[in-house]
C-alpha cells in the first residue's frame, strides 16, 4: 500500500484545482462582493469530498459552512477557516489581476491564497488523502468555515454559542501558520483581540475658505489633535485613562516560552523597512512588546482636499479609522467607551463607531495538544519548529475556544513572504504540498495512531 506521504503528494494537483476555483471567486467581506457565491463553492467542495454539510446564515450575515466527516474512535478534531478575503486595493500594485490565480517561479499568486483559502484547501486535501490511504478517517473531523473574519467576525460568537453542541470537539486547528525568515515552522497558541473604531468629526456647517483659519478651526486640525492625544510618541504607551486596567499579567511559562523565540532584529527591520522600533525597543523587549503589548494604530485618515494641485479649504468633516490590538482580559466594548470618554475630556466631539470587536485568547501551553502538534509538525516537515504563545494578529479564537473549552493551535502553509493583505499575495507550491501531509499526520496522531 502506498505511503501516506505519497498519497498526499498525489492529492496536491487536484487540491490546487479546487483552490484555483475558490481564488477565481472574489469574496470581499468589507463590501460583500462574491461572499455568498464563494460560500456555495466551499459547500460544494466539502460535499464532493463526502462530508455532511450544513450552511447557516443569519440575517445580514455571511453564510457559515459546517462540514463533518465521520471517523473511528471517540475523538473529534475541529478545523477553523474562513473563505472571505481582504479588498484587493491598491490594484495598480498587483503584478497580475488579484482574482486570476497564476503561478510564477513556484509560487501561486492571488488574493486570499495565503489568508485563508490555501490553508482551507490543504486541510480538506489532508482529509481526502487519509481517506484514500486508510479507507476511513481515524477520528471525526469537523470544519467551521466563516465569511466575516476580515471584518472582525461580528456574527461568529453568537453563532458558536447557539450551535455549541453541534460544534463540540476535543481540539481545534486554527486558520493560519507560516515558515519564518529562517524557514522555521511557527506554531501559535493564542491571538490578540481588537477594538476597531470609525471616528468622525464635524467642525463647521460646510467647507470654508482657509483664510478663516485665523478664527475658525477646521475638522482636519481637530482630528489630528485628537489622534495625537491617543498615544505617547516616545514610548508607544496608549494615553487613554483606564486602557491598561484589565491587562492580564503574563505567566512564568509564557515568559519562558517567549525567551526561546528566535529574533534576528537586523533582518526583521530590513524586511519591514524600518531602522528603529517604537520606544527604542530591542531584542527580547521588542518580542515581548510585539506579542503581549496592546496597540493603537491609525489605519486611515481623510479630511479636506487630497487631489492633485492645491485647494485652499478649511474642511468641515474629518474621518479616521483606528484599531487597538488587545490582550487578555481587555474588552473591546469597554475600550471603545474609554476612547469616547477620552475625547470628551479633551472637549473634542467625535462620533466613535465600533466596526469590529474581539477579545484575545491564549491556549494553555502545557495542554497535551500543543506538544502533539509541535512534535508532529517537526517530524512531518523536517523543519525546526518554534512555539509562539500568541500571535500579534487577531481572529475570533476567543469566541470558539472559550465557548467550547478546547485547546486551539495554529499551524499552516504560508511563509514569510506570503504578503497577506498586500498586493501579490502568494504561497509556495512546495509548502502547499508539504502542508497537506503535515495536516494528515496531525489528524492521525490526534486519533492515537502512530
Amino acid at each position: 500500500m502506498p505511503l501516506l506521504r505519497d498519497i498526499a503528494r498525489e492529492h496536491t494537483d487536484p487540491a490546487l484545482e479546487v483552490l484555483r476555483t475558490l481564488l477565481h471567486q472574489p469574496s470581499v467581506a468589507a463590501t460583500g462582493e462574491g461572499v455568498a457565491a464563494c460560500a456555495d463553492l466551499v459547500r460544494g467542495a466539502f460535499e464532493e469530498a463526502g462530508a455532511a454539510v450544513a450552511v447557516h446564515q443569519a440575517r445580514d450575515a455571511a453564510p457559515i459552512v459546517i462540514a463533518e466527516f465521520p471517523g473511528e474512535g471517540e475523538r473529534t478534531l475541529l478545523f477553523y477557516d474562513h473563505y472571505d478575503v481582504q479588498p484587493a486595493d491598491p490594484l495598480g500594485e498587483w503584478t497580475s489581476p488579484p482574482f486570476e490565480p497564476v503561478v510564477r517561479d513556484g509560487r501561486l499568486y492571488a488574493r486570499g491564497v495565503a489568508d485563508n483559502k490555501g490553508d482551507l484547501v490543504t486541510r480538506l486535501a489532508a482529509v481526502r488523502a487519509l481517506k484514500a490511504a486508510q479507507g476511513r478517517l481515524p477520528c471525526r473531523v469537523k470544519f467551521l468555515v466563516e465569511g466575516e473574519e476580515e471584518i472582525g467576525s461580528p456574527n461568529f460568537g453568537s453563532y458558536v454559542r447557539a450551535h455549541a453542541d453541534a460544534l463540540r470537539s476535543d481540539a481545534c486547528i486554527w486558520e493560519s501558520g507560516q515558515r519564518d525568515l529562517k524557514e522555521r515552522l511557527q506554531i501559535t497558541t493564542g491571538i490578540k483581540g481588537i477594538c476597531y473604531l470609525d471616528l468622525e468629526l464635524h467642525a463647521t456647517s460646510r467647507d470654508l475658505h482657509s483664510s478663516l483659519g485665523a478664527i475658525v478651526e477646521g475638522a482636519g486640525n481637530r482630528m489630528a489633535w485628537a489622534l495625537a492625544s491617543l498615544k505617547d510618541p516616545s514610548t508607544g504607551r496608549v494615553l487613554v485613562d483606564g486602557f491598561y486596567d484589565r491587562v492580564r499579567e503574563l505567566s512564568a511559562r509564557e515568559i519562558e516560552a517567549t525567551r526561546k523565540i528566535p529574533f534576528d532584529e537586523p533582518e526583521f527591520k530590513a524586511h519591514v523597512g524600518v531602522e528603529r522600533f517604537i520606544g527604542g525597543a530591542t531584542g527580547f523587549d521588542a518580542v515581548m512588546r510585539l506579542l503581549y503589548q496592546p496597540t493603537c494604530t491609525i489605519c486611515g485618515l481623510d479630511s479636506g482636499y487630497t487631489g492633485e494641485g492645491s485647494k485652499t479649504v478649511l474642511p468641515r468633516r474629518a474621518r479616521a479609522k483606528v484599531d487597538f490590538r488587545l490582550v487578555p482580559d481587555q474588552d473591546p466594548h469597554e475600550i471603545a467607551a474609554l476612547v469616547e470618554a477620552h475625547f470628551k475630556k479633551l472637549g473634542i466631539e467625535i462620533t466613535a463607531s465600533l466596526l469590529g470587536g474581539e477579545r484575545a485568547y491564549r491556549t494553555d501551553l502545557d495542554d497535551p495538544f500543543v506538544s502533539l502538534v509541535t512534535e508532529v509538525a517537526g517530524e512531518a516537515t523536517g523543519r525546526e519548529v518554534k512555539l509562539y504563545p500568541t500571535s500579534p494578529g487577531t481572529g475570533p479564537m476567543y469566541d470558539l475556544g472559550a465557548a467550547l473549552g478546547i485547546p486551539v493551535v495554529s499551524v499552516g502553509g504560508s511563509y514569510w513572504g506570503s504578503r497577506a493583505h498586500a498586493p501579490d499575495e502568494n504561497i509556495r507550491l512546495a509548502d502547499f504540498e508539504e502542508t497537506i501531509y503535515m495536516v494528515a499526520r496531525v489528524i492521525e496522531r490526534f486519533a492515537g495512531r502512530p
